[in-house]
């Protein structure tokens, strides 16, 4: 119970990096690096093998979801999407094709 009266106070906080258009912004970051081709690569077999969960592309991953699904960064119009996708990249992302929004 004291975990939950410690953390009460970030109840409605919305740190600028957990906004939809930072997210986006880290997408197109690790699409650029290329970062974790060996997680993708993984993930992948293990979806090719069959039914199988995996927690990351699912779950929540801060502690802010509650209350940030539709936060938005207006400083980052390039990155808006309406709804949250998801924070990093998926295996069945494609690395070719930008996530920033042509005008």
């Amino acid at each position: 119970t004291m975990v939950v009266f410690q953390n009460a106070g970030s109840i409605g906080i919305k740190p600028k990096r957990y906004t939809i258009e930072w997210m986006q912004a880290t997408r197109e970051r690790e699409r650029q690096e290329n970062t974790n081709p060996v997680t993708r690569y993984l993930d992948r077999r293990r979806s090719e093998r069959g039914g199988t969960w995996i927690a990351q592309y699912s779950l929540p991953w801060h502690p802010y979801w509650v209350w940030m699904s539709a936060a938005h960064d207006e400083d980052h119009p390039e990155y808006f999407l309406s709804n949250p996708g998801s924070p990093h990249l998926h295996y069945t992302d494609s690395l070719s094709k930008s996530f920033i929004k042509e005008e």
